[in-house]
């Protein structure tokens, strides 16, 4: 009864949300269009991301103008849920914000890496709000690398980051942005302790899930895509096993081929969700992500699922519009940037 009373109002909210999403018909609309311009105009004058896309300057669309005002909604819509949560729901909900900022952080140092300057960047494009423990007016004025880190002295990220600069203007890059992922989901996995009973156990469920897909991607494309080490692979894993096991990630880390990586996972709990082409891996366990969401909030409607599954599910939207501005850009067939979407249809 009393998580009914805390999450009724919430919920009705959320579905009323969701049934603003983009339907099968805006994505075969959006399929149509012939540049980033028109996708964007489209979503603009259709859709309910009129209010997020209000900033565009239709004159001068670049991709990463109209994706990081994409991602910037997920925020948006995080803080107006998080303003009806509270205790510790609103803290375990708040890791939906530190995951931007994190994005913001590792956007700063590419650009300082490259010799930009982070001071022209255009504020509107980061996550910068109220919650945040970074003093980014610091990290604004910050002309090189070091001084970029010293501003982050009052937090955790310093601690994590200092130790890989190199010199004034260059830091491991590499490893700065796989440390400061892995201190994302440290901190993650952490949360679901601060709750208890049903969302304890729907967000260990969800957390655990998507530990296992980012470890499991993170090899693979480590080895196939970038020639990683294993050493790399052990150091910057996310430390946490839900289904995959410790001795099944070791074997992965370990493998010597894509063809070992498809053998190995094939002996555990991830075989029926994976095909055998792996170009669409990341597409079948996001489906698979989503349909344990859409389950739990069934099972579970007055509870966290809505909130976890409806943010999920906004992420997924926007990687598919993603997906469709790349596909647009590189000339690729309508139907062949079908094939990866996520959720397409449902």
């Amino acid at each position: 009864m009393l998580a009914t009373f805390k999450y009724s109002h919430l919920s009705t909210k959320i579905r009323a949300m969701k049934g603003k999403m983009l339907t099968k018909d805006d994505y075969e609309q959006l399929l149509l269009r012939n540049s980033v311009l028109e996708v964007a105009i489209y979503l603009k004058n259709n859709t309910y991301y009129n209010d997020f896309l209000q900033e565009l300057n239709e004159s001068n669309v670049h991709r990463g103008q109209v994706e990081m005002l994409l991602y910037k909604s997920i925020i948006r819509e995080a803080l107006k849920i998080g303003r009806y949560l509270k205790g510790n729901e609103k803290s375990v909900f708040r890791y939906i914000y530190r995951r931007q900022e994190i994005e913001d952080l590792k956007k700063m140092l590419r650009t300082l890496q490259m010799g930009g300057d982070i001071h022209q960047i255009d504020r509107r494009l980061f996550f910068i709000n109220k919650y945040s423990v970074i003093d980014f007016n610091k990290l604004f004025a910050a002309k090189d690398i070091r001084t970029f880190v010293n501003g982050l002295k009052e937090t955790n990220f310093y601690e994590i980051l200092n130790p890989l600069i190199k010199d004034d203007n260059h830091i491991d890059l590499f490893s700065a942005e796989m440390a400061l992922d892995m201190y994302y989901y440290k901190k993650l996995i952490a949360q679901p302790e601060l709750v208890s009973g049903t969302d304890k156990k729907i967000a260990n469920h969800i957390i655990g899930l998507e530990a296992d897909l980012r470890n499991i991607m993170w090899v693979y494309r480590g080895k196939h895509y970038y020639n990683i080490s294993k050493e790399i692979l052990y150091r910057y894993h996310i430390p946490y096993r839900y289904k995959l096991s410790q001795k099944d990630l070791r074997l992965l880390i370990n493998s010597t081929s894509v063809e070992e990586i498809m053998e190995i996972l094939k002996k555990t709990p991830y075989n029926d969700i994976l095909s055998s082409d792996e170009h669409y891996w990341e597409k079948e366990f996001y489906e698979y992500i989503l349909n344990i969401h859409d389950k739990n909030i069934s099972m579970y409607p007055f509870s966290i699922a809505p909130i976890l599954g409806y943010m999920f599910a906004k992420e997924v939207e926007i990687m598919n519009i993603t997906t469709i501005i790349e596909g647009i850009r590189y000339d690729v067939d309508p139907n062949k940037i079908k094939k990866f979407l996520i959720g397409f249809g449902k």
